[in-house]
């Protein structure tokens, strides 16, 4: 049996999906150039890409092993697997760049809504299940499909933006759980470097850190 520490990287991720279309659909209303515009166009692809990261993977392997594992979960289930296929619309919209960033804001708020909605009765449902039939294994891959979807290069990126996204509790508990190297390199370069492209998306600064 696994502990809810295990779960730290799944629920980050959640943390960086509930704050970010919100964001999003605030300074897509309204860019303030092209440059801007661009960033925006950039950030939103890499959220919505890791939605459908995210997502692919709980229909692909989470969902079959805890059915595999809880067969009298399986309708729970399905039902988290169907909300998936009800936002898929919202996301094209949202990701269809044939229309205007501006056109796009009331997708990205509806999607934001549903997507807490969901994450909401995801953690109801599924968080409990996972920390009964997890195993460290499980954890582990987990933890190595994430990385391969970041990439190498989107790391600095990711790890700003969920780190902006996280309650004080949650980041800490992700902090305490990275390598010392890449602690090192979030606080000198990484934070940093999104503190200012949180600012240059939002027109506000980032949230503070707290203390470690």
């Amino acid at each position: 049996m696994i502990t809810p520490e295990h779960l730290t990287g799944f629920l980050m991720m959640h943390a960086g999906f509930r704050a970010e279309f919100g964001r999003l659909a605030e300074a897509c209303g309204d860019p303030r150039d092209d440059a801007h515009e661009e960033l925006l166009e950039e950030q939103l692809a890499l959220v919505l890409d890791m939605l459908h990261a995210h997502h692919s993977h709980e229909d692909a392997v989470l969902w079959p092993t805890l059915t595999g594992r809880a067969p009298e979960a399986a309708d729970a289930l399905a039902e988290l697997e169907s909300e998936h296929s009800l936002l898929d619309p919202l996301i094209e919209a949202a990701a269809d760049r044939a229309v205007p960033l501006t056109g796009r804001a009331p997708a990205l708020r509806r999607l934001h809504e549903l997507v807490n909605e969901h994450l909401d009765h995801e953690e109801r449902t599924a968080v409990p299940l996972m920390l009964r039939h997890l195993t460290l294994d499980d954890v582990e891959a987990d933890r190595r499909r994430a990385m391969d979807d970041f990439g190498r290069r989107r790391v600095p990126v990711i790890f700003g933006w969920l780190a902006s996204s996280a309650g004080a509790d949650l980041l800490a508990a992700s902090y305490a759980d990275l390598p010392v190297v890449a602690r090192l390199m979030f606080r000198l370069f990484w934070w940093p470097a999104y503190r200012r492209r949180f600012t240059r998306l939002y027109a506000t600064p980032a949230p503070a850190l707290p203390e470690s």
